[in-house]
């Protein structure tokens, strides 16, 4: 059957078919390199904090204006500032004024703990998707672009973008594409260093093509690499820098902020009890104004003191006198003196802390490591998520970890599921500044997050399982199967416990976890993972003495005679990079 039969006598102007199955199927092919969640509009962004109505007022309007303009001096505007001073939600904010006016063509929202939103891999191909979900004149020539190049996704990013954004976009006039911008927030998320400057330096490029309709807005922290890119010959002509530091009226915005937190607590049904007899205004001018001062320009403070009052589970009151009761802090050292301080005094609130600090984390030799944060970091690098297998490894109380973790809610962000896997939990921290702080051993102290030594921790937890299981009940076998695939992982990740390699406890460690797996789990995979790990030692690594552990696990029976052919040749590699012989 035609498309127009027994139809006579028409003309056709401009005309444009699609074959529905063929775009479909471009579309799905399309959609497998989507990085989920990085869309301003996605569920992941749903939930996230905007800017206040009353807030940002100027700057959002010279962005939208800047957006609006069908011809820009610059193609790229980028907006920098420092932790905290709320660059997100400026984004955020400027995707939902510049979606509604049909203004943006696609957004992507970078994020550091998120894998498929902490590196450029699918930035492309993200924008290149929504795209062709927003216009019907561009989708055809992105997809006959896919279609023509199946194997785009394993092509340079700079191929990518000219093939699936550039080209097609160049292809359809100024009034067939309607929208003007596309929006990146949170470029320094990304963990490539290298590829950040690549892609601001391919921008900038591809902005200073007349033909080219679409302009850039990309917010990020000004680090030190990002800082020398500002200042190059292709950026300078091609982009307009506006920096936090230097935008007025800051203060203000985070009093009213605050002004309309408060707001919310005092007329929250939870609360009308508790604040019933609480002397009006609530909090006083001075309690507003003593937070103003400590939050020196970071909306992240003020938003922190609100999900702190906020609790449920207590009096905010009671909760705001615990900040105000907190010392200032010394800000002629560092400018997030005040942040850390609260970041600090919640963590030592939590009950249930002092419990985990003192769970016997390594069996070997049983005992305390006073690592608060060691459930965080275990859940983080649970594949699966599951709160059980952390409680099971890290010898918690069935319940005692969630129960931590969630009078954390003013700093994390738990989803918590009820699925065929009990417990499933997700941990998402509200704010990368709060995943700086615990990174950082002069600002968290005690709680500092020293990741070798945790990956050590749970790897001696896992020998630990592996020894007193008896694997009868689902929790055990859920946590046999988590120790089975990950064991590897942590022993590799843990080997760095400070400047030099202990490896006589390894030895001890590879033997007792050779002895204790039963040989149907034990395969070449495994053995592969663990050697690897030695090559990743660099200039650290001792060949003789990985090459003896090999060995002697060789002697008793614990490798088969091509694995340790094969742990020989990798130390035999060692010894050839590091010249040792």
């Amino acid at each position: 059957m035609s498309y127009f039969d027994n139809a006579h006598h028409f003309t056709i102007n401009k005309a444009q078919f699609t074959n529905n199955n063929v775009a479909t199927a471009g579309m799905t092919e399309l959609y497998q390199y989507v990085a989920r969640g990085a869309s301003h509009n996605t569920k992941a962004q749903d939930d996230a904090p905007k800017c206040h109505e009353d807030t940002r007022t100027q700057l959002l309007g010279d962005i939208l204006h800047w957006i609006k303009l069908p011809k820009k001096e610059t193609g790229i505007m980028l907006l920098h500032g420092p932790a905290g001073a709320g660059k997100s939600c400026i984004a955020r904010s400027v995707c939902q004024q510049a979606a509604t006016e049909g203004l943006l063509g696609a957004s992507f929202f970078f994020w550091r703990s998120d894998s498929d939103r902490n590196k450029m891999d699918k930035l492309f191909t993200t924008i290149a998707h929504q795209l062709a979900n927003a216009n019907n004149n561009l989708r055809p020539h992105i997809l006959t672009a896919i279609e023509q190049n199946p194997d785009i996704v394993d092509k340079p990013l700079e191929y990518q973008f000219r093939t699936l954004i550039f080209q097609p976009c160049l292809k359809v006039t100024q009034e067939e594409l309607h929208f003007t911008a596309i929006v990146i927030d949170g470029l320094d998320e990304c963990t490539d260093q290298m590829m950040q400057v690549s892609i601001l330096n391919l921008l900038a490029r591809i902005v200073r093509y007349e033909g080219f309709p679409l302009g850039f807005f990309i917010t990020c922290r000004p680090e030190l690499h990002l800082q020398e890119v500002f200042n190059t010959k292709d950026i300078v002509f091609s982009t307009q820098i506006i920096s936090l530091d230097g935008v007025a009226g800051v203060s203000q915005d985070i009093r009213t902020v605050l002004q309309s937190g408060f707001s919310r607590v005092l007329n929250d049904p939870r609360f009308k009890m508790a604040l019933k007899s609480v002397p009006r205004p609530w909090p006083s001018p001075q309690s507003i104004e003593t937070l103003v001062d400590r939050s020196s320009g970071q909306f992240i403070y003020a938003a922190t003191v609100l999900k702190f009052i906020s609790s449920p589970d207590h009096n905010p009151e009671a909760q705001l006198d615990i900040v105000l009761g907190i010392r200032n802090g010394d800000r002629s050292t560092s400018p997030l003196a005040d942040l850390d301080r609260l970041y600090y005094e919640i963590l030592s609130r939590v009950k249930n802390l002092i419990t985990m600090k003192q769970s016997h984390m390594r069996a070997k030799k049983g005992d305390d490591h006073a690592c608060a944060n060691a459930i965080i970091e275990a859940v983080n690098y649970n594949q699966h998520r599951l709160l059980l297998v952390v409680e099971l490894l890290l010898d918690i109380p069935q319940g005692e970890a969630y129960l931590s973790l969630n009078q954390l809610h003013s700093l994390i962000h738990l989803n918590v599921g009820s699925v065929s896997f009990k417990r499933k939990l997700k941990i998402e921290f509200y704010h990368r500044s709060f995943e700086d702080f615990l990174n950082d051993t002069k600002r968290s102290r005690n709680f500092y997050l020293h990741k070798p030594k945790i990956h050590a921790d749970i790897f001696w937890a896992c020998l630990k399982f592996i020894s007193c299981t008896t694997f009868e009940t689902f929790e055990q076998h859920i946590g046999w199967i988590y120790v089975y695939f990950l064991w590897a992982r942590h022993f590799g990740s843990g080997l760095h416990t400070g400047h030099s390699v202990n490896f006589e406890e390894y030895d001890f460690a590879m033997k007792k976890l050779f002895v204790e797996l039963p040989h149907s789990y034990l395969h070449a995979t495994q053995i592969q993972k663990v050697l690897d790990t030695f090559v990743l030692l660099n200039e650290d690594c001792h060949p003789i003495a990985v090459t003896r552990i090999f060995k002697s696990l060789a002697n008793e029976g614990l490798l088969t005679e091509k694995n340790f052919r094969d742990a020989i040749y990798f130390t035999q590699h060692i010894r050839v990079v590091h010249n040792v012989c």
